[in-house]
């Protein structure tokens, strides 16, 4: 997992692999005001899916992971937290869509909260379980871009 702030992102790049930096280009140079919700293509078998939600309570979200993919989550508008561990930290799956590249846990342990506010983004890898959506301060309405990057590419 790595949490940063889009003012940061050319210092992140000197210290991140290289396969990240398709998703790490599109978040600081896209125009999120003339993008729609919804999933679209950015080259390199990368795509973005675009939504716009209210945060729900911790307790409604189920934390998940992905085997083919990586998650870059960025905050375009509004806040949320995000809760993160090591996929060692999982609990019993609840759920596999193989084709949605989706695995949801029961329960995870010793999971830490990452307060997301407008340019923050973290990224997500195959062995880290988080659970997105969740309210911070009360529900809120939240604009984000998820890269999903593909492990092998």
């Amino acid at each position: 997992m790595f949490l940063s702030q889009l003012r940061n992102v050319d210092k992140d790049k000197m210290i991140l692999a290289k396969s990240l930096y398709i998703g790490l280009d599109f978040i600081s140079q896209a125009d999120f005001s003339g993008l729609p919700d919804g999933k679209h293509d950015i080259g390199e078998g990368a795509y973005v899916s675009i939504s716009t939600y209210a945060t729900q309570p911790v307790e409604e979200r189920r934390p998940e992971s992905h085997h083919k993919y990586i998650d870059l989550q960025f905050i375009i508008e509004g806040e949320e937290w995000i809760g993160y561990t090591d996929i060692a930290q999982a609990g019993e799956v609840a759920e596999e869509n193989t084709v949605k590249d989706l695995v949801f846990y029961k329960s995870v342990d010793n999971e830490t909260m990452l307060k997301m506010l407008p340019g923050s983004f973290a990224v997500f890898y195959p062995w880290d379980v988080h659970r997105p959506n969740c309210m911070a301060n009360g529900s809120a309405r939240v604009r984000k871009a998820v890269v999903k990057i593909p492990v092998s590419r």
